[in-house]
């Protein structure tokens, strides 16, 4: 049997690698005769760089930066030399993971600190700037990254606005007179493999802000200030980016990236497996399963997720997957008109959350050893 792996991490419990050894520990337990190759894979959220770093020779560039609500903090970007290309996360200096629990207010965070590293690139003339979303803090639209830039938004008495997301519904216009020089020489690249457009039910704000600590009444002003933003952007621009799948992307910072600096969208998972070489394996090897799996699997795994690519990805190569998560909360029945073969859950029901991510690794080899038992026979 030849098992070819690309699972996303399980966040907060265990890295891609750490799944992946998890198992193949099981299948090795369960008896089967097998080799395996696995790939480091990210759809531009958390561990974006990590994943461009495994497959391409990158320097660390060092900028001092600001975190979600305006804290200075050491951060960092890839640079490739060979395609003067610069790869920045997100999550780097806008990530949740920067904040405590009582910070994430995503009326009061902001891109910012993301635009600084974004600046710091243009300036030292880099060419090709790629930003992986995900993992983001924020609901700004991507104000943040836009002011960092040299842009500024205007509230009714045309007095500039801090960007954070309870200004959204404040803007009445926009200065662009003091944007950086030479941005418009540089190409940008937002990756991500979310679906959503910018506002609306299926929104940014609606799908996404409550999980980065937003009550029902934030996401209400929240939605309403990005579908302001888009309109003072219309009347500016010209630009109608709103409902483009993705725009909605890391609190809408895909859409800020297109209107502002021209951003074209990629596939994040797409992306990561053209670095990776997985066709050109795959033109030269045939494997049996395609493995993949992520901490939960739920409807917003369907959305663009990293799964859903590697999914995509088995369909054309008819390459049956098969899906590992923490917990699993959709029906396998939808799993698999997308094109799953089956998904397990590896959580011990009689355990608390806590219990069953310190265990993960654990749990993961017990239930892909039983799994590989019943499968072989």
């Amino acid at each position: 049997m030849k098992l070819l792996l690309i699972p996303d991490k399980f966040k907060g419990s265990l890295t891609s690698e750490a799944v992946s050894k998890a198992f193949i520990a099981g299948v090795k337990n369960a008896g089967v005769e097998f080799t395996s190759h696995y790939i480091k894979a990210s759809d531009g959220g958390d561990g974006f760089m990590q994943a461009v770093a495994h497959y391409r020779p990158c320097i660390s560039v060092q900028v001092i930066s600001e975190n979600p609500i305006g804290k200075p903090i050491q951060s960092y970007y890839l640079y490739n030399q060979e395609t003067n290309s610069a790869y920045i996360e997100l999550a780097n200096a806008s990530g949740m993971e920067l904040l405590k629990p009582d910070e994430r207010n995503p009326l009061l965070t902001s891109t910012f600190g993301t635009g600084l590293q974004i600046r710091d690139a243009v300036q030292k003339g880099i060419k090709n700037v790629y930003i992986g979303l995900g993992g983001s803090a924020t609901n700004d639209g991507g104000i943040g990254i836009a002011q960092a830039l040299g842009y500024s938004f205007l509230d009714e008495n045309s007095k500039k606005l801090k960007a954070i997301g309870s200004s959204l519904n404040q803007i009445k216009s926009i200065d662009d007179t003091g944007v950086l020089k030479g941005l418009k020489q540089v190409k940008f690249f937002a990756i991500n493999d979310v679906t959503n457009p910018l506002f609306g039910e299926n929104g940014a704000a609606h799908v996404y802000a409550a999980q980065k600590g937003a009550s029902k009444l934030m996401i209400d002003e929240l939605d309403l200030g990005l579908k302001n933003l888009d309109n003072v952007v219309l009347d500016k621009y010209h630009l109608q980016n709103a409902k483009l799948p993705g725009s909605g992307a890391a609190g809408g910072v895909a859409y800020g990236l297109k209107t502002f600096l021209g951003a074209k969208y990629f596939s994040g998972i797409n992306f990561v497996l053209e670095l990776s070489g997985v066709n050109e394996l795959l033109s030269k090897e045939r494997f049996d399963y395609l493995i993949t799996g992520e901490g939960k699997i739920d409807e917003q795994t369907l959305n663009g997720k990293l799964i859903q690519g590697v999914v995509a990805l088995g369909v054309r190569e008819n390459i049956p997957v098969i899906a590992v998560c923490g917990k699993l909360a959709i029906e396998k029945e939808k799993l698999k008109i997308q094109g799953f073969f089956d998904v397990f859950e590896i959580q011990d029901s009689a355990n608390d959350l806590g219990y069953n991510m310190k265990h993960a690794a654990g749990l993961l080899t017990a239930k892909t050893t039983e799994y590989f038992k019943l499968l072989k026979k």
